[in-house]
């Protein structure tokens, strides 16, 4: 019990300095709208294991949520402990949000003309926060533009080829960007945390059954972190 309460102490230190010195990452929720209630379930879900790796990190990123209201607000607050996440929650878009550093915002994918070469300290990375994207090809990009905002896609060409399209579900990009924060290593990253079942044949047998252990267990720690992030916030 008390190692446990340590280490919740020390998440605390860490989310808390991340605010201030952390890369600040967006999630935007403006697209609940666009999806079912189940699909909206299964972003409250990514969003949550999202916050409890970052927790985990010895650096985390300081999380935003923003356009974060009617239904998916509504999801949210039921996760145990959400009221007490060391988190930015906005009701606002980002571009509201965060409209005095909006030279700096970098909606982050797949359809962007730009690769993403390093994470810059000063930039705002922006994940769109919506599930089966295939039904809305091109959606952020056309977003970003019309806002006036850069965009650019993970470099996953560079390192890996992917069975079908580079699109990610939120947590692995949340989980690829925290991963990069840590080892400054795109393909470590990208190995770590894409899915075997996602990668060509060949990608897969060079990395061998490391890398598909390092799926299994993400698998295990998205199934855990409903228990993990409640035991943790609620006391």
């Amino acid at each position: 019990m008390e190692k446990r309460s340590e280490e919740r102490e020390r998440k605390i230190e860490r989310l808390t300095k991340a605010k201030e010195h952390g890369q600040n990452i967006v999630i935007d929720l403006e697209f609940s709208h666009l999806m079912t209630s189940m699909e909206i379930n299964s972003l409250v879900q990514q969003i949550m294991y999202c916050y409890a790796v970052n927790g985990r990190c010895a650096y985390p990123g300081h999380l935003w949520l923003t356009g974060c209201k009617e239904d998916m607000e509504t999801q949210l607050k039921r996760l145990p402990g959400f009221d007490r996440w060391i988190i930015e929650k906005e009701s606002t878009s980002y571009i509201e949000a965060l409209h005095v550093q909006k030279e700096n915002l970098v909606y982050l994918t797949a359809d962007a003309d730009t690769t993403l070469e390093d994470l810059d300290p000063k930039h705002i990375y922006i994940v769109g926060g919506l599930v089966d994207r295939n039904r809305w090809k091109g959606i952020t990009v056309r977003k970003a533009k019309e806002q006036g905002i850069q965009t650019a896609r993970l470099p996953i060409g560079n390192y890996l080829k992917m069975l079908s399209s580079q699109v990610l579900t939120v947590n692995q990009v949340i989980e690829i960007l925290l991963k990069y924060l840590e080892t400054r290593d795109w393909k470590a990253s990208f190995f770590q945390v894409i899915p075997q079942r996602k990668r060509c044949e060949a990608d897969a047998d060079e990395n061998g059954v490391k890398e598909k252990d390092n799926s299994s267990e993400s698998q295990k720690k998205l199934k855990g972190s409903e228990e993990e992030v409640g035991e943790n916030e609620s006391k």
